[in-house]
This record gives structure tokens, C-alpha cells and sequence, in this order.
């Protein structure tokens, strides 16, 4: 049953709800192609890749072609990788298939807050589909399928080589004619990638997507692992043990190097990385994946113990994911931006559009067009190179700066604050844009972070609590314009919204 009400509401949730802000940077990248057949941030603008999922944004780019709009795209690829994921599940645990099962297997795949990551737009169960295809075609000895399937899931994610180059090698060292095998996947993965690395970096100029730059650019333990990234991942990590511990009371256990290739290798690889717009932990949907994928491939050897399995994953489950699965339904409901949007909207239908610079670089620059600069650097090669700077406030001199501070942070200068911080953090990154729209030549402005559903649930006025802060440019001749639509959509205007930030303030010290 819950695995009809998951495909029912993956067909459904753009009717109702609207992507992530992530999500909607991809979307922009799709559309500038499919409209003017270059791959940029800003259409008419330079070569910029911040989309790292090449192969999503392509399909993207393609239903934008045939009149589908992304999001709508989304909901029809997340069905069919869902049907088909289970479908080769049951293919490799060598199951008839049945709708029975297959709806099973869905609503377990639903039972992860990752689904609500795939919900908003991620290509998660596209990813997950070509993991396991290619992990099918391994089984089945299929070096050339394999290696193609290999190569389509690493232009899906560039990071999918961690888990593509190990499980080929494994492959290889299963075949009799290891020479002939490694000619195919030389011929099929290893020169189309090599090609592709670098067409890229010529259509570019830059050796890795911007987003690889920010997402390496942290404090990190020992110089080499990344704290928040360890934290994410226990969970899943101690999911998948308890899992998978029956799998040692099982004689004959197969394939046991997919531990190692599909699990120890990506964790060691993603605990380096800086996991920003985690949205449902998503980058770490491969291990409850990985523990189904190993289940599949021993459920003969498991038949004895097919009920402790379930009733361990059930239990674990419960103690592990039935809360965090409950918040994430949450806070998709919470940011449902649709105030966001239609001031983008809004801003779009101004007979003259101006310059934005803002931490948030998907609804408001898909919707409005204006020419937008990425501050945190995802998307403006600048700041992907180095830390954005108040002093780059006045050097763009945008006709409007928005931004997302944490909840404690402040959209006014504190007393304790440092000019020009340089470490990549979100508070340094806000304080930089504060301290840079100097209030001689911005003023403030704030509306609720968002849906309305989260205002409401907090108890919070307008512009109290969690906060966006919109600063417009004084002499900006899109100023009235500009702050008509602040108006029209519950903004706090510049009296009142320096008094709640100063009160912000002394609450916060």
C-alpha cells in the first residue's frame, strides 16, 4: 500500500509543490540550453558549469524542448527509475516478478528521507537506477553493457567514478580474457570519459565543475575528512551493518567485494567532501541502496534467514529513520517558496531588469532573468575561486542583494563582527554581504523564509524568526518598482524591519 501512495505522489508533487531551490539552479542551466544551445548560468552569458549532473540537464534540456516542463519531467523519470529499480532488484535476487513485489520494494525505497530529495527535483532514483544497472550487468558478466551503463551514470555524477572504476575492476578480475575485457571497457568508458573530461574543460576553462571547487574548500580533520560529512553518513552506516549482519549466518555468500566497492570506497570518498543542499541526505541514498542491491544478490543464500533480515531492517528502521523520515516531510512542507516566486515573477514583467547578487541562486534568478551573480560561487566562477568580499558589493553595485542568513546571524552589522571574512562558511559568506551593503547606499528590507505553512508553525510575524534579507539600492532607478513588489508581498519595510533586526540582535547576545 505505501508503495502505491510513493508512486502516486512522485506522478503528483509538482501539482501541489515546487521544487528545491538546487534543483531549480539545474533547471535554469536546461533551459539556457535548450534555448540557446550553450550550457550557462545566465542565458546569453558565459560558459559556466554549475550543473554538475550533465546527463539530467541534458534530458532536461530535451523535455523543455518537447514542451514538458522540468519539474513535470522529474515526476515522470522518478516513476519509471522507481518501477525499473525494483524491477532489477528482483532480477538479481532471480524473483518472478509481480506487482505485489514490485510495489514492495517502491514503498521501501520511499521509506528514506532521500525520497524527498527525488520529490524535489534530484536525480536521486535516476542515480540509483544506473547504479544498479550497472551492478546487474556486472553480475552478468556483460562487460560491454556494463562499461556503457558505467560511463552514462558517471555524466549523470561526476562523483559516480567512485563507484563506476571500482566495480569495472572487480569485473575484470572475474574474467577469464581479462585482456579482452579491459579493451571493451577501454573502448566504451575509459576514452568517451577521457574525451568528455576534456571537451569540458576547453567548453569551460576550469579543470573541475565550480561546485567541486566549493564543496572542497572547508575546514577539515586531519587535512582530509570532513566532520558534518562523517555525521550525515553514520545513520546509514549503522542501517546498513545491522542489515546486512544476517548475510554472515548465510553459506555461499556472493559477490562480498560489493562492500567494499559499493559501500567503504564512495563513504571514504563523499567523508572528504563539503556536502552542501544535502536535501534529505541524498548523497547518501547509494548505502541503504547498496544494502538492498547485496540483499538481491543473496537472497538464495538467504532463504533461512530472509525473516531475520526483514525484521532487523524493520527495527532499525524504526530506531533510525521513522523520526528523521517525519522531518524531512517537514521541512519540504517548510520551504515551499512560493512567496520567493512570485517576486521573481514579478520582478520578470518589470519593463527593465537589473542586477541581483544573492546566496540563493535558483528560484530568484530562474524566474526573474535578471543578470544574477552567485555569491556563495556555485554558479560565478569568481567566487568559486575565492571567497566573496563586501567590497564586491560596491564593485558590482547590483540594484538588489538577497539573501538567506542562519537563524541567529543578524541582516544588520553586530559590534562583533570582522570585515572581510575569509573562510567559506554560510554566517562569513551573510556578514560579508551585510557589511557590504552599507546602508548610505542599500536599504533593508525582509520578508519570511519559506512557506507560509513554516511561518505559521513557528508562530513567527512576518519577517521574524528565520528571515530572508532583500537590500535595495537607494539610487537604483528600479528602486520604486522594486520595493512596490517587496510591498505587495508582505515585506517588512525599512523602519520596521531595522527594528526587528536590532532586537534580533541584542536577543542574540
Amino acid at each position: 500500500m505505501y508503495g502505491v501512495v510513493a508512486f502516486a505522489a512522485l506522478a503528483l508533487v509538482p501539482r501541489h509543490f515546487l521544487p528545491a531551490e538546487d534543483a531549480v539552479i539545474l533547471f535554469q542551466y536546461s533551459r539556457n540550453l535548450a534555448e540557446h544551445g550553450e550550457i550557462t548560468f545566465l542565458a546569453g552569458g558565459p560558459h559556466v558549469e554549475g550543473a554538475t549532473d550533465f546527463g539530467w540537464m541534458l534530458l532536461n534540456a530535451l523535455a523543455i524542448r518537447c514542451g514538458i516542463p522540468p519539474f513535470w519531467f522529474c515526476a515522470i523519470a522518478n516513476v519509471f527509475s522507481l518501477l525499473m529499480l525494483a524491477v532489477l532488484l528482483l532480477r538479481l535476487a532471480n524473483k518472478r516478478l509481480s506487482l505485489s513485489c514490485i510495489f514492495a520494494i517502491a514503498g521501501s525505497a520511499a521509506l528514506f528521507p532521500q525520497i524527498f530529495a527525488a520529490a524535489s527535483g534530484f536525480a536521486v532514483l535516476p542515480d540509483a537506477l544506473l547504479l544498479t544497472t550497472i551492478v546487474f550487468f556486472a553480475m552478468r558478466q556483460k562487460v560491454a553493457l556494463a562499461s556503457i551503463s558505467a560511463l552514462v551514470f558517471c555524466l549523470f555524477r561526476p562523483d559516480g567514478v567512485v563507484f563506476a572504476i571500482p566495480l569495472l575492476i572487480c569485473l575484470v578480475l572475474e574474467q577469464e580474457e581479462r585482456g579482452k575485457s579491459i579493451s571493451v571497457i577501454s573502448a566504451l568508458f575509459f576514452v568517451p570519459g577521457l574525451i568528455y573530461f576534456f571537451w569540458r574543460w576547453h567548453y569551460f576553462g576550469e579543470m573541475f565543475p565550480l561546485p567541486f571547487l566549493v564543496k572542497s574548500d572547508t575546514n577539515r580533520w586531519f587535512g582530509l575528512f570532513v566532520v558534518h560529512s562523517i555525521r550525515t553518513s553514520l545513520p546509514f552506516l549503522v542501517f546498513v551493518a545491522i542489515v546486512l549482519a544476517p548475510l554472515k549466518l548465510a553459506r555461499n555468500v556472493q559477490k562480498s567485494w560489493l562492500a567494499v566497492v559499493l559501500i567503504a570506497v564512495p563513504t571514504l570518498f563523499y567523508w572528504t567532501m563539503r556536502l552542501d543542499q544535502n536535501v534529505g541526505s541524498r548523497f547518501f541514498y547509494y548505502l541503504p541502496l547498496s544494502a538492498a542491491i547485496m540483499i538481491a544478490v543473496n537472497w538464495d543464500s538467504l532463504q533461512a534467514n530472509r525473516v531475520l533480515v526483514f525484521r532487523t531492517a524493520l527495527v532499525s528502521w524504526l530506531l533510525l529513520f521513522a523520526m528523521p523520515l517525519y522531518r524531512e516531510l517537514r521541512t519540504f512542507r517548510d520551504e515551499q517558496f512560493q512567496s520567493v516566486k512570485e517576486i521573481a515573477e514579478a520582478l520578470r514583467h518589470m519593463p527593465q531588469h537589473g542586477t541581483l547578487i544573492t546566496s540563493e541562486a535558483g528560484f530568484l534568478p530562474y524566474f526573474s532573468g535578471w543578470t544574477t551573480y552567485d555569491a556563495w560561487g556555485l554558479n560565478t566562477p569568481e567566487f568559486a575561486h575565492r571567497f566573496f568580499r563586501s567590497s564586491d558589493v560596491k564593485r558590482l553595485g547590483a540594484d538588489l542583494i538577497v539573501l538567506h542568513p542562519d537563524r541567529p546571524e543578524s541582516c544588520v552589522v553586530l559590534p562583533d563582527w570582522e570585515p572581510n571574512y575569509v573562510d567559506r562558511t554560510w554566517p562569513h559568506l551573510t556578514r560579508n554581504l551585510v557589511e557590504g551593503a552599507d546602508e548610505t547606499q542599500y536599504e533593508l528590507w525582509l520578508t519570511s523564509y519559506g512557506s507560509e505553512f513554516y511561518r505559521q508553525r513557528k508562530q513567527w510575524n512576518y519577517g521574524e524568526g528565520d528571515r530572508e534579507c532583500w537590500f535595495v539600492r537607494k539610487n537604483s532607478p528600479l528602486y520604486a518598482q522594486i520595493t512596490r513588489i517587496l510591498q505587495e508581498h508582505q515585506g517588512i519595510a525599512p523602519a520596521e524591519a531595522l527594528l526587528l533586526e536590532k532586537v534580533h540582535g541584542k536577543a542574540k547576545r
